[in-house]
């Protein structure tokens, strides 16, 4: 066995700490998920002491080895996820409940990152719903455990000379391939092994001694301290608008490489503070704090029904302290001794027993839809708004360039006549769809839809962030509309999610970057520019014709029908509706724009809050059912408020 080094479970807590405040919300931490990073480095180089160690020596034991991995790993993991199962099945909405189903079979069969990468997309859920979603790092060191000590078998047994080029080799292309996904599948980038091994592989080439232990105490002193530099720059500078992982992680991973690399030489002061006992023991029980801290958030999060305090969080955490040195000392400790409560055989037996309860525990979740039965007639009701809506966006509004210039856009309104109208924008367009089919088909006219999700109706601009390629879709939609003789054009979008400040409220944040030929650094600061820049070329080239561009509707912040629903299960007061004041401030940037652009150009601007916040505080519901889908997509019913808005239209 590798020496113990005290340090390294005082730099676990500095992995887990940050991680716990970044999801707790606390604004010291904007960054404080490259603690993750953080672990994944200090595995690969535990693993690699430890497996390469026993290789060379001639001990190692495939066995042996996952039998040490089942006793630190799998009982813990059990407890919490019945926890978890126990608390969802009574709080999770039916369909929370079911996506909670899934990502519980996942997580028990060591696939739950690819899990939440397959169900990644613009309509999933948000993040603070989803209870297992921190166990995407768990699949990801689980998969490393179960590959790597092959791939270590197979280069000693044929390039023993070899085993750090090797190495070496593959962690380089794991990076290449991390920055390339960063840039074009974000998502795969975040959760899959293949993008994330290059950090385990750090910790492994250290292992290996790619780079010699440092024998001048000066230079293991600033290494040292550098690398502290580095990982509490990350946790302070980087944000979720950060650009990750791909090379950002690269700050995070080399401040940790530097630290265990400083102390594999002469003692450091650095490496004596991180071994302060304090910091030692959050390092002991940092798997089973990980483990607990999210899901309690996430079902307190549930329970509340709106955002937490800062004392509300501050408590969670003190409770998955709490929790989590319980699990430490009366789980993880006795299991972990080969002597303890079962012997391998037994160990591994238990292990598929309770992983195999708690899988098809999941499925029966999955399969019985959410067990909506829990729920009374009227909560039923309030979430079925969930589905008041689109449910086969792919046929109008996924479609590519390819699709609109293969004549595949879609026709609304009559199916024969005067197609006269067209309308062009994102998914908020989508959501209107019903109304423009309804008032076409009302007035005789043919009305073309181009609204792509995500894509605003601006010429000649990028979203970096997403590879939907929204200006080349918008590059089509110009050349239909210039072909299709249309004399008006409606444009709707929610503006102010191309600005500076893409989310509202509770609503989940996103990273999204705008970039058109005038970028020179794109970045969510520059959207503002951006948006202005593409909205003008849009109007130049719409200037000939009759142009309506539609306010955005008010965004609320919360999942409308969900939080209804749980409000009137858990019989508690709620009132989700924004005031028209906060309305006006959200929108005040996107109106000084659209008033810009009124002084420059010709057209009608369209205003549903007198709609749908005559009364002061914007409506969320009427006649019983949800005007919004989610956080802020009209609804079937809330699209139909909206109608009289464009009659002047079909006039």
């Amino acid at each position: 066995m590798p020496a113990y080094r005290p340090d390294i479970d005082g730099l676990r807590a500095l992995a887990v700490l940050p991680v716990l405040f970044y999801h707790a919300g606390f604004a010291f931490a904007p960054g404080g998920f490259v603690g993750v990073d953080v672990f994944f480095v200090i595995s690969g180089y535990l693993i690699t002491s430890l497996v390469h160690g026993e290789m060379v020596a001639g001990r190692f034991s495939l066995a042996r080895f996952y039998e040490r991995r089942v006793r630190r790993l799998i009982p813990a993991l059990c407890v919490v996820l019945l926890f978890c199962a126990v608390a969802a099945a009574w709080l999770l909405l039916p369909r929370d409940l079911r996506y909670f189903g899934g990502s519980l079979t996942a997580t028990t069969t060591f696939l739950s990152n690819v899990f939440f990468w397959l169900e990644a997309g613009y309509f999933d859920l948000a993040a603070e719903r989803k209870p297992l979603l921190h166990t995407w790092s768990l699949a990801v060191e689980e998969q490393f455990y179960l590959l790597y000590p092959l791939f270590l078998l197979l280069v000693l047994r044929y390039r023993p000379k070899h085993i750090v080029a090797v190495t070496a080799a593959v962690t380089l292309l794991s990076l290449v391939a991390s920055e390339w996904a960063v840039r074009y599948t974000d998502s795969a980038a975040f959760y899959l092994a293949p993008f994330r091994a290059w950090e385990l592989g750090l910790g492994a080439l250290l292992a290996l001694r790619a780079a010699p232990a440092p024998g001048d105490g000066r230079v293991a002193e600033v290494a040292a301290w550098l690398g502290l530099f580095c990982i509490g720059a990350s946790v302070v500078t980087f944000s979720w608008q950060t650009r990750f992982p791909g090379l950002s992680a690269g700050l995070p991973c080399l401040g940790t490489a530097l630290v265990i690399w400083a102390g594999s030489g002469v003692p450091t002061v650095a490496n004596r503070l991180l071994s302060w006992r304090p910091l030692v023991f959050v390092g002991l029980i940092s798997y089973s704090l990980y483990l607990w801290h999210w899901p309690l958030l996430v079902f307190a999060k549930q329970y509340a029904i709106r955002e937490l305090s800062v004392d509300e969080r501050s408590a969670v955490l003190a409770l998955s302290l709490l929790l989590a040195t319980a699990s430490w000392r009366f789980i993880e400790r006795p299991f972990r001794r080969p002597d303890g409560v079962f012997g391998r055989k037994e160990l591994f037996w238990a292990a598929a027993a309770a992983l195999g309860v708690l899988c098809v525990s999941g499925l029966v979740a999955v399969a019985s839809a959410g067990w909506p039965q829990r729920f009374d007639a009227r909560a039923l009701q309030l979430l079925a708004g969930s589905d008041d809506r689109n449910l086969q966006p792919e046929i109008c509004s996924e479609l590519s360039a390819a699709d609109l210039l293969a004549g595949k856009a879609c026709q609304l309104g009559a199916a024969t006549g005067e197609s006269t109208v067209v309308v062009w924008g994102d998914s908020h367009a989508d959501t209107l769809m019903t109304v423009f089919d309804r008032l076409g088909a009302e007035s005789g006219r043919s009305v073309l839809f181009l609204g792509k999700i995500g894509c605003a109706p601006l010429l000649d601009v990028e979203r970096l962030d997403l590879p939907f390629g929204c200006k080349a879709y918008n590059d089509a939609a110009r050349r239909l509309i210039a072909a299709s003789g249309a004399t008006r054009v409606v444009l709707v979008a929610r503006w102010p999610h191309y600005t500076h400040a893409p989310t509202f409220r509770h609503e989940e944040r996103t990273r999204l970057v705008l970039a058109d030929a005038q970028s020179t650094r794109p970045a969510v600061e520059q959207n503002d520019a951006v948006l202005a820049r593409g909205l003008e070329r849009t109007l130049d080239f719409l200037a000939p014709r009759q142009v309506y561009v539609v306010a955005t509707v008010p965004e609320i912040g919360y999942p409308v029908p969900e939080a209804l629903a749980q409000a009137h299960r858990l019989a508690r007061p709620l009132d989700i509706r924004p005031t028209l004041d906060e309305y006006r401030e959200r929108q005040r940037h996107v109106t000084a724009l659209l008033l810009g652009a009124a002084a420059r150009h010709d057209f009608l601007l369209l205003e549903p809050a007198p709609l749908l916040c005559a009364t002061g505080r914007c409506q969320v519901e009427q006649h019983g059912r949800p005007l919004y889908f989610d956080e802020h997509h009209l609804s079937n019913s809330g699209a139909q408020v909206l109608a009289p808005l464009f009659a002047p239209v079909f006039r």
